[in-house]
């Protein structure tokens, strides 16, 4: 045990008493992490990125110091404070902010490690690289932001860099500097300075995460040895391994056609798609249904062959959607690799999935991976499927847009994701203008995703033409300039919009109808019921759960033989399922309304989960009012697979509903049952823009007949251009006006948030200041990041003949309760289970999770 507290340490293994059993030496594991930095640097995943950032290519002697770098990312470790935690009963110091004092106080600087890294800064002018290597635990360090009000945060760890009980940290410190200009000598000789560009630097910072993570694998870099010497050989190989069993290095793309990877003959944006004057920043406008997605994944191949990109996430707006669409990507992958394909990420929280295998949650966040029913090892490359934080490492991923967005806010491992991230074309599907504060987060996503030399390919079947000038930055049109632009259409960054060919694409005319008649549940359920008596397949969406619940409830009342049904049980689709149920629901929404259904009537309702990205057919929508971008999605769902017999609703039929008194006007103050419709509390609710509400009513009113996509560009600009509001605004009064005032400082301050709490990795790593956890949790919450995610013990009896084990409770909902609190044992009342959070109680059964105080 002596020879154990010796050692400068970096990592214990204890064992269940809390005795250390090994200790790895601080030189091993920063030679391990060196190690892995290098060979993720020399795999060439991210050459083009980080050349394209540096702007010039990286010199030998450049690759060998950003090793360097990587190696003393835990020199900060020598320091007493940490040493002395071999001691569980020691205080907890830490060894990031540490260095501060290390390379900033005047008498430290005169240590030999003090000397040694200054040199480092002054040589190689490695001072931006600093703050990026002691972020190395996700986020910056307050102890190397800029200092303008003459603060020295980093005073208080001085004391840990001090000589005690014989221990000398900066000796230390300076030893294992030493001992990495021993292993790459390169690092110090003359040569020019390293890349000084901002962004270069953040993809350091990221890179460096992936390194340490992978280095710190205790199965391939072991703390019991070998150590010292034995240990050269060992972790050279380990490196090499990891990196390529983890898929961190390029793969070829074999040669093929677009009917060899889908099956199918490439049509309108699918014959455009991979058009290479577009720029790094590509948009594809085309109706639901037309085969975005299809045109996304042979531009990915083709920029894949050009070697422009590595890696692919495809963010969609709803789980439901990732869920459905990552089967779909997996599978050409088999088709265009074979044998050897790269499996596909579903990368979305409370999953375990990559390719077609699941894996299954461990006690110590240990995950085992079940193949042809043989457990075992888990291989390294399914690394990436077993943290949300690591998602957007993988080489191909299906996911929500929420964890793309989480890279560009101020929260941690933002850096992280944001690096990895830049090897890869960034799809985003159903990209639409509804929600100023996920609009301005994009928007900076897609800037530094660009400014980084990555990709990007924006899908959307509805975006107006000011949405469209933010995300390319282009001035944005007059209302007459959007009304005169083709549909569908191609765009990009470098490239003015183009119409795209339709060919082989049907048009549809759908019939419109309003019906006041959103506030009676009942009488939309006789509809409903009318419509599949007649063997129609009616889809029901609606803009609350609390309003699609009581239609489910009503269409059960009526005529249960119609309901939409889990394992015999009538439900609905809505987000407030539990995972396990989650995917039960999918699975039946799919079988039910897809691609290979059945021609008997029945009825679906949901929520805004059933509108975007799914592969569903109906026959009949029966819809809540909504904006005009959003209707679009909905109607997308209508007729969308050709060929099949629709026996008495051979046209496609929609049903708006609105309230019974037409005149919107009571919606602009206070109403108790809203349905979604206008402003609530703070100006929130789903749809809180009513002059966009007003503008879609009076549209479809004008026109009960429309044509996809002929009609496609008019209605979303005669229903969302600020031009045409401003219009209606005036004709409609002082009322109308205030409200539109309203709305547009909403929206302006909505984008304000998004600016205030977004990444710029355009600034200097020591500008970039990070809120501390609990106003992180406040960033996320606009984007779902802050739901808590719970765990249920023991496991509740599903509504659906499933154990239900885990549950998410949605931000609003959550209210103040932490996630430090854990639930009470849940409790069977009637056909559902209540259960107690903190001061709250909640009900969970076949219509999903509910208040129930």
């Amino acid at each position: 045990m002596t020879a154990l507290r010796d050692t400068i340490w970096a990592k214990l293994d204890r064992d269940g008493d809390g005795h250390v059993r090994a200790v790895l030496p601080l030189a091993d594991h920063c030679l391990d992490v060196a190690a892995v930095f290098g060979a993720v640097l020399r795999a060439g995943a991210w050459d083009r990125v980080l050349a394209f950032a540096a702007g010039r290519g990286l010199r030998e002697q450049d690759v060998v110091r950003l090793i360097v770098l990587a190696a003393l990312h835990d020199i900060g470790k020598a320091n007493s404070g940490f040493q002395a935690r071999i001691d569980r009963r020691a205080p907890l110091v830490g060894h990031e902010g540490e260095v501060a004092a290390l390379v900033f106080d005047t008498g430290l600087r005169q240590t030999p490690a003090g000397q040694a890294m200054l040199q480092i800064i002054r040589d190689w002018r490695a001072g931006p690289y600093i703050a990026a290597l002691m972020a190395h635990h996700g986020r910056p360090r307050p102890e190397f932001a800029r200092d303008d009000h003459n603060d020295k945060p980093w005073e208080k760890h001085i004391q840990h860099w001090r000589i005690a009980r014989g221990y000398d940290p900066t000796a230390a410190a300076a030893t294992l500097i030493g001992e990495v200009r021993a292993r790459y000598p390169l690092a110090w000789e003359p040569g020019e300075a390293l890349p000084q560009g901002a962004h270069f630097v953040a993809l350091f910072a990221g890179l460096l995460v992936l390194a340490d993570w992978t280095g710190s694998d205790t199965r391939r870099f072991p703390v019991h040895g070998p150590h010292g010497a034995a240990r050269v050989t060992m972790r050279v190989a380990e490196a090499d391994a990891a990196v390529f069993a983890r898929g961190l290095a390029p793969i070829a793309t074999p040669a093929g056609d677009f009917h060899a990877a889908f099956k199918l003959t490439p049509r309108g944006a699918q014959q455009k798609a991979t058009e290479d004057d577009l720029g790094p920043v590509a948009l594809i406008e085309a109706e639901t249904g037309s085969g975005k997605t299809e045109a996304a994944l042979w531009r990915w191949l083709e920029l894949r062959r050009r070697g422009d990109v590595d890696g692919l996430y495809f963010a969609l707006p709803t789980r439901s959607a990732a869920v459905q669409l990552h089967k779909r990507v997996d599978d050409m992958l088999t088709r265009v690799w074979g044998d050897d394909a790269p499996r596909a990420v579903l990368a979305v929280p409370g999953y375990l999935k990559m390719g077609d295998t699941e894996g299954v949650p461990m006690p110590g966040r240990a995950v085992r991976w079940d193949e042809d029913g043989q457990s075992g090892t888990p291989p390294d490359v399914r690394w990436v499927a077993e943290n949300a934080n690591q998602y957007l490492a993988a080489r191909v991923a299906v996911g929500t847009i929420d964890q793309a967005l989480l890279g560009a806010l101020r929260i941690r491992h933002a850096p992280f994701r944001a690096a990895v991230l830049a090897r890869s074309l960034l799809v985003v599907d159903e990209v639409h203008a509804s929600d100023a504060y996920m609009g301005g987060v994009l928007e900076r996503l897609i800037a530094n995703q660009v400014a980084a030399g990555g990709h990007v390919l924006l899908l959307s079947a509805t975006l107006g033409g000011s949405a469209r000038a933010r995300f390319l930055g282009n001035p944005p049109p007059t209302l007459a300039e959007a009304l005169a632009q083709p549909y569908p259409a191609l765009s990009g960054s470098h490239a003015a919009l183009r119409g795209i060919a339709t060919e082989g694409l049907p048009e549809k005319q759908v019939l419109i109808e309003t019906a006041g008649m959103i506030g009676d549940p009942v009488a939309i359920a006789q509809r409903a019921v009318a419509a599949a008596r007649d063997g129609a397949s009616v889809l029901v969406v609606r803009n609350t759960v609390a309003g699609a619940v009581a239609v489910a409830q009503a269409v059960e009342v009526l005529s249960p033989d119609l309901a939409f049904r889990v394992e015999g049980v009538a439900t609905l689709h809505h987000g407030r399922f539990a995972p396990d149920d989650r995917r039960l629901l999918d699975e039946a929404v799919e079988a039910a309304f897809g691609k290979a259904r059945s021609a008997v009537g029945r009825i679906l309702v949901g929520t805004q989960t059933l509108e975007q990205s799914l592969d569903i057919d109906a026959d009949l929508l029966i819809t809540d009012l909504a904006p005009m971008d959003v209707l679009l999605q909905r109607i997308g769902r209508l007729h969308r697979h050709a060929g099949r017999d629709r026996g008495a609703f051979a046209q496609p039929r929609v049903v708006v509903l609105r309230p019974a008194d037409r005149d919107l006007s009571a919606l602009l103050g206070a109403v108790r049952d809203r349905h979604g419709l206008g402003p609530m509390a703070h100006h929130g609710g789903p749809y809180p823009d009513l002059l966009a509400l007003e503008a879609t009513l009076r549209s479809l009113e004008a026109n009960p007949t429309v044509t996809i996509p002929a009609d496609n560009r008019r209605l979303v600009e005669v229903a969302l251009h600020p031009q045409a509001l401003e219009a209606i605004a005036a004709s409609l009064g002082t009322d109308w006006r205030n409200h539109a005032a309203a709305m547009a400082g909403k929206a302006h301050a909505d984008r304000s948030t998004a600016k205030s709490l977004a990444l710029d990795l355009s600034r200097p790593f020591s500008e970039l200041i990070f809120p501390i956890d609990a106003n992180a949790d406040a960033i996320t919450t606009r984007l779902g990041g802050r739901d808590l995610l719970v765990d249920l013990v023991p496991a509740l009896a599903g509504p659906f003949g499933q154990p239900v084990t885990r549950i998410k409770i949605p931000a609003w909902m959550a209210g103040t309760i932490g996630p430090e609190e854990q639930p009470t044992p849940a409790v069977r009342d009637g056909e559902g289970w209540t259960f107690r959070l903190g001061a709250r109680g909640f009900r969970y059964d076949r219509w999903g999770l509910a208040r129930s105080d």
